[in-house]
């Protein structure tokens, strides 16, 4: 932490405690747990869930949420710890929303305490995006705790700045950090609200070349602007304000600290974009330049010959300039690419594996540590526990997908450096490679093989996995000859056994783009009998299947469409799934009428393969406007099977009519109400780039020419928000607006008003919109309608559905990235490390609450005895005197009888 007044002593001490302390599997059936690992899985840009997430978190039983949560931000936002699966290191939108989720929540005190370790995790832009945001605001959204925050994270910059300047007057080496590059000021920085550059006019004059100037186009781009002009003003301000400056020469001055520090760090080459704006990027320290500078900038450096071979020196001589090689398949694009290159020193893909390989190495390196731990503590305990043992991951490449090949191939190549294995297998074909061998020899061996143009099932898999144990267990007892015959000391022997995990049956890793066991119950118990006899027979542990395709999140993270069932579903495998795609087919849609036609039948058949149903049925419905010719064509429903019918009457559709710019979306809602629908679950997929009549956008010359302003066509009498009702919710059919253009924003705004009927009482609605409704952006065009419709559709039916049938040791993964294969590859290891510690931690708590209630026993059992003498002793004294008593009776008696027996006196 900065030494200021605004900055606390962080509650956690080192990254070592926010890697180790937080949770990685959902493997606990604590609520407060799986919202933790929810919340560590989130998808990237996923804001809805996360914010959804963080509320649920804050409502449970978690002690120290918001804390737990802020950990989880920094976790992530170390650049090698992300768990999510669609996404690579460093994730500072995820770490933002978190800190500005917890400021709005009043975490304010929690918020200021983690301030000062924002750049120590991530960069001063992440303090400065925030500053941006919160200061960004309308007046009315301003709070006294989001000036409290800005004026914290000035203070940051300000001191820091102050800091790096003191020292730099001292030491003529010393280099500042990069507050001073990021630090907040007048017309230019380099935040979220940084407008975009234009590019420049060529023939400029020679020497140092011009930064890029703001782009001022249009109103609404001078607007924002200048709105971010005046913000980033705000902030220099408030800086300026901390530094204590004289106010008369307050801006002059901050300018000149900002200059001197950005010199020196220009000066030594750490910062790239001033370097080749001054076309001197051969001055670059590519060493210590950051990796995100160099590869946004890797184009321009490329083209300055001395540049490119003092990178190529620098990587060539440090894995810490070489890039990371963390996307699986942008990385075989980059190794496709330099095949190309003819200078053998710009070939950098052999040093990206190494890296890559080093990185799993230590990932699993983590992990043994922690299981060794754990093993230590299982020592004189005659408990049950999980057996823990350190297996082999064994890798078997998929046939099929030859799109997707490279990648897989390139996954297994890693999996066999990380490990030290020799051999892998593809398909059903055990392959051997040299120790030695590069990415170049292992895909000619492939290929050589023939094996990846064969068919794969199950048959084919448990072939393949079978050769590949005996192949390993024959190389591990030539292993094991191998070391018996060498001597060694004995006290390294018992050293290395004490740091050792015992070997078990190993694990095989297929590698597959698709896998889906369950499309037909035959397969899915031909899978099942298949793993039994290789964990019977060839000794498997597990198959952990882990998918390299293209992750389809993009299109999903814009929808927030969450699917409803308005009816009990039966077994996953039982399921049906109503489809209808209804089109607006005017003359605007010739390009969305043939990604249908192009795409509808992959669509269905990727569908079933993700979500594994029973069938899923797909009708059609065409609408255009009123007296056109085929105003409005239906197509019944039919099943996965037939739905080359419906693709055929889709096919005879062509773009035509629509005089006006609204169309008549009431015969659409119509024809849809007129089809049988029966699934479990009915959803509707409306695609139309115009609104219906009524419910044109804008006002005055803006709002465009309507025929039926009133919203009903001549031969209508039902409205369009009764018809929306009856379908909605008499129907039970959901709604998926694909928006192709902001002319149906009107509509989409009834359309959610009806679907928000039925959800009044869910908090969720508020933020995620009604269930059964959502908006599905097609921005990119028609050329992305597949990836668009697949990633919603099967995302939110996955999510709706789920997974009720499972085979007993397979587990499934996702990810094209390095950082998810690592992951897929421990988690037999963790898994079981986990279950052992809750093994034990469970047992220390359950011999902490006998001895306490051992002590509590002893305790009551004092007391009782205490209490019991004291009723001893008062029975005692009871008795006593009573017999007191007694004798005093008797002395009197005696005394009367001696005064009866005296004679009395006359």
């Amino acid at each position: 932490p900065l030494d200021n007044p605004r900055s606390h002593t962080p509650p956690w001490p080192s990254r070592v405690f926010l890697d180790s302390s937080l949770p990685t599997m959902a493997s606990s059936s604590n609520s407060s747990t799986d919202l933790l690992v929810t919340l560590d899985t989130a998808e990237r840009g996923a804001d809805a869930e996360i914010v959804a997430t963080i509320d649920a978190l804050l409502k449970s039983d978690e002690p120290d949420a918001a804390a737990k949560a802020i950990l989880i931000a920094f976790k992530r936002r170390n650049h090698d710890k992300s768990q999510a699966a669609d996404g690579g290191p460093g994730e500072k939108r995820f770490l933002l929303t978190v800190i500005s989720e917890m400021l709005g929540r009043g975490e304010v005190d929690k918020v200021e305490r983690v301030l000062p370790l924002v750049p120590l995790y991530g960069s001063w832009r992440d303090l400065l995006v925030l500053a941006e945001s919160l200061a960004g605001t309308s007046a009315e959204e301003q709070t006294e705790a989001t000036k409290t925050v800005v004026k914290s994270i000035a203070a940051l910059f300000a001191h820091q700045m102050q800091t790096d300047d003191d020292q730099m007057a001292l030491d003529e080496s010393f280099l500042p950090s990069a507050a001073c590059k990021y630090a907040p000021h007048g017309r230019r920085h380099g935040g979220a609200t940084a407008a975009p550059p234009t590019k420049r006019a060529a023939g400029g004059g020679g020497g140092v070349a011009k930064r890029p100037r703001s782009a001022l186009g249009a109103e609404a781009n001078k607007k924002k602007v200048s709105e971010a002009h005046t913000v980033a003003k705000l902030l220099g301000k408030a800086v300026a304000s901390e530094l204590n400056l004289d106010p008369c020469t307050q801006s002059a001055e901050y300018r000149k600290l900002r200059s001197r520090l950005n010199r020196r760090l220009t000066e030594r080459g750490h910062l790239v974009e001033p370097l080749l704006c001054m076309k001197d990027a051969a001055s670059i320290k590519f060493k210590q330049a950051p990796k995100g500078s160099l590869a946004k900038y890797k184009a321009a450096i490329m083209a300055d010959e001395v540049a490119a071979r003092r990178w190529a020196k620098a990587q060539n001589s440090s894995l810490a300039a070489v890039a990371d090689l963390n996307d699986l398949g942008a990385a075989v694009v980059d190794w496709n690419d330099e095949k190309l290159e003819d200078d053998e020193s710009l070939k950098f893909f052999a040093k990206r594996i190494e890296k890559a390989v080093e990185t799993a190495k230590d990932a699993k390196a983590e992990i043994r540590k922690a299981a060794v731990d754990v093993l230590g503590q299982l020592q004189g305990t005659d408990d049950d526990v999980p057996q823990l043992t350190d297996s082999a991951v064994l890798p078997l490449v998929g046939a099929g997908g030859n799109k997707s090949l490279e990648t897989r191939l390139l996954a297994a190549f890693l999996v066999l450096k990380a490990q030290g294995l020799t051999a892998f297998a593809i398909h059903d074909e055990v392959i051997s490679v040299a120790a030695d061998a590069t990415f170049d020899t292992f895909v000619e061996l492939v290929e050589a093989s023939g094996a990846a143009t064969r068919e794969a099932s199950p048959a084919t898999l448990q072939r393949g996995a079978t050769a590949l144990l005996a192949h390993y267990r024959a190389d591990a007892l030539a292993s094991t000859a191998a070391a018996d015959e060498e001597k060694g000391d004995d006290e390294g022997k018992v050293q290395a056994k004490a740091d050792s995990l015992p070997t078990g049956n190993p694990d095989i890793l297929f590698l597959c783009s698709d896998f889906a066991p369950y499309a037909t119950p035959a397969e899915g118990a031909e899978l099942a009998d298949a793993i039994q006899a290789l964990q019977t027979d060839a000794g498997l542990r597990s198959l952990l299947v882990h998918r390299l395709r293209s992750v389809r999140t993009a299109a999903a993270s814009d929808c927030e469409y969450r699917a409803r069932s308005l009816r009990p579903l039966p077994a996953k495998s039982e399921v049906v799934v109503d489809l209808c795609i209804c089109m607006d087919c005017t003359g605007s849609m010739g390009a969305w009428i043939d990604a249908a036609k192009t795409h509808l039948v992959a669509i269905i058949e990727e569908l079933g393969r993700d979500i594994e149903v029973a069938d899923i049925r797909v009708a059609f419905v065409a609408y255009r406007d009123f007296d056109d010719q085929d105003r409005k064509v239906i197509e019944p429903f039919a099943s996965a099977k037939d739905v080359g019918r419906v693709v055929r009457c889709i096919r005879d559709q062509h773009a035509s009519g629509g005089g006006d710019e609204p169309e008549d979306v009431i015969s659409g809602v119509e024809g849809m109400r007129s089809l049988e629908w029966r699934g479990d679950v009915r959803m509707c997929l409306f695609v139309a780039d115009a609104c219906a009549h009524g419910y044109l956008p804008g006002k005055g010359a803006y709002q465009g020419h309507d025929d039926h302003p009133t919203g009903l066509c001549p031969d209508q009498k039902v409205c369009l928000p009764d018809l929306m009702h009856q379908f909605a919710h008499e129907d039970g059919v959901d709604l998926i607006m694909c928006q192709i253009s902001n002319r149906t924003s009107k509509m989409e705004e009834m359309f959610k008003g009806v679907y928000a009927a039925a959800d009044d009482k869910d908090p969720a609605a508020a933020e995620l919109g009604p269930r059964g409704y959502g908006v599905l952006p097609m921005s990119s065009g028609a050329s992305a309608f597949k990836e668009a419709i697949l990633s919603c559709l099967s995302s939110s039916l996955l999510e709706l559905i789920g997974n009720d049938t499972l085979t007993s040791g397979v587990q499934t993964f996702d990810g094209s990235t390095l950082s998810s294969l690592v992951s897929t590859m421990n988690s037999s290891l963790r898994e079981s490390t986990h279950a052992v510690a809750e093994r034990l931690r469970n047992a220390k708590e359950e011999a902490v609450a006998a001895a306490a209630a051992a002590a509590e026993e002893e305790e009551i059992a004092a007391i009782e005895a205490k209490i019991a003498a004291k009723e001893i002793a008062k029975l005692k004294e009871v008795e006593m005197a009573d017999a007191d008593a007694d004798a005093e009776v008797e002395v009197e008696v005696e005394a009367e009888g001696a005064a009866a027996a005296q004679p009395e006196d006359d």
